[in-house]
């Protein structure tokens, strides 16, 4: 369902679409605009296959390429949860031929999943085998018979350094340590719990109708060639993925579901984790992005996205997402590498979210619900030397500690407060005092006389005072 919001935008976002798609010479383009759960609206532009005028739809299918990395980091996450594996692990615990690899700067050990999720394990980019040029990808018996003729070729931590041969091996770990071939596993585990029906691996007769036919751009004439096949064999776990526009907004959505609990179903990763996942572990010096675990983060204005791309003979692709506002987009193209068009993805969310900002909200109407008796004496001011104060509020059917008012200092409010199995002892959620407790001095006649938080004594007012 096409939001308000959303619905005045969709003629310049086609524009925009059709423009790129004109100025580029880009065969086909097909982008979906996420809004939490759903799949809020999809365009396609252009040809799926110039040799049948086959427009894109949502179930279009490409090859994503290097997306295939966010599924390889949430298999690993997985089995970090599961207390199988450590994002501190070094690889040579999992891998021990990689004990075998030149280290030129800092040591094997220090090359660990944490390091290769996030390219600063200062490995070098590929196998040192054949690949690209041959277009013959290395198995992944090939790439461990190579690991000593393969290097560390800068400082681990010294810089973000991508690596596809990092999440090679980090497809190797979930090999090892599940005894499941890491395509078996990524499928059984993520892919078919998450009901994404055409992400796949490798093509089915069933699939191969909706492929989105890829092409080479080419010089000096309007027809673009038609770009080679190669499987990524030992590399799958960097970047064999093929998948669609709606299975690609299912896995925008599933970003979005840090509040979903423990895993279970369709929730392959806990909320915590997801939330782990997305947190910065590394920020560029100047502030305008930073890696996550797995996922890219970019800032632009105001705005944070995490995003990957992907890029193989043929494909372009780009997933972006914002997670306070639940919105994400996705690009394919094919034709890769493209002149441009794969920069739309930011360029029409910031439209959206530029939108959704214009618009003020609607305020929720107030409730009016009782206090409960038991907790109306908690209610009031207090303050602690050397002039700390807090409101004690009840709030939406929530206990809440709020500044007294803007003139007046306070070190731990805004935050929550939920009971305990001690009566006098409140835990705090949020803010300078989260995970703590607020401990209460109640007078004979049972009135609240102060409660004790992060050191401080903060003293009950009385009307009377």
């Amino acid at each position: 369902m096409i939001d308000h919001v959303l619905e005045t935008l969709i003629p310049d976002i086609e524009r925009l679409a059709e423009t790129r798609i004109a100025k580029y010479r880009i065969p086909g383009l097909a982008m979906g605009i996420i809004r939490d759960q759903e799949l809020a609206w999809f365009g396609g532009f252009g040809f799926a296959n110039l040799d049948s005028d086959r427009k894109p739809n949502p179930n279009t299918i490409a090859r994503v390429a290097s997306v295939t990395k966010t599924f390889t980091t949430t298999a690993i996450m997985q089995l970090r949860d599961e207390g199988v594996l450590w994002l501190e692990d070094p690889l040579v615990r999992h891998i021990p031929e990689f004990s075998k690899v030149r280290a030129n700067y800092d040591t094997v050990e220090g090359v660990t999943i944490r390091r290769l999720l996030t390219h600063r394990s200062g490995l070098v980019t590929e196998s040192p085998t054949h690949g690209w040029a041959q277009l013959n990808f290395p198995t992944r018996e090939e790439i461990l018979d190579s690991l000593p003729d393969t290097e560390i070729v800068i400082p681990q931590d010294a810089a973000f350094k991508y690596s596809n041969l990092a999440f090679a091996l980090l497809g190797e770990v979930v090999y090892r340590v599940t005894g499941t071939p890491y395509t078996e596993y990524v499928h059984a585990n993520i892919i078919a719990p998450l009901g994404l029906q055409s992400t796949v691996f490798d093509l089915t007769d069933e699939l191969r109708p909706h492929f989105f036919v890829g092409y080479n751009p080419t010089p000096y004439q309007d027809r673009p060639e038609r770009a080679p096949y190669a499987h990524l064999k030992g590399l799958s776990s960097a970047g064999q993925l093929h998948s669609t526009i709606e299975d690609l907004a299912k896995w925008v959505s599933f970003q979005f579901r840090v509040d979903g609990g423990d895993r279970c179903d369709a929730q392959v990763l806990s909320g915590r984790t997801l939330a782990e996942i997305q947190r910065p572990q590394y920020v560029e010096p100047d502030w305008s992005g930073g890696q996550c675990l797995g996922w890219r983060v970019t800032r632009i204005g105001n705005h944070v996205y995490h995003n990957h791309g992907g890029g193989i003979h043929g494909f372009g692709t780009q997933v972006w997402f914002n997670a306070p506002t639940k919105t994400g987009a996705v690009v394919l193209i094919n034709m890769w590498p493209p002149h441009g068009g794969l920069e739309l993805v930011q360029e029409v969310l910031e439209m959206v979210l530029a939108a959704d900002e214009a618009v003020a909200p609607v305020p929720s109407p107030p409730k009016f619900e009782p206090t409960p008796t038991s907790l109306q004496r908690l209610l009031g001011h207090y303050s602690a030397a050397p002039g700390l104060h807090a409101n004690i509020e009840y709030r939406d059917g929530k206990l809440r500690l709020a500044p007294h008012s803007e003139a007046t200092p306070s070190l731990h409010t805004p935050a929550e407060l939920s009971p305990t199995e001690v009566d006098s002892e409140w835990l705090v959620h949020g803010g300078r005092a989260s995970g703590e407790k607020a401990v209460f001095k109640f007078a004979p006649d049972g009135r609240v006389l102060s409660y004790e938080l992060g050191a401080f004594v903060f003293k009950k007012h009385f009307l009377a005072d």
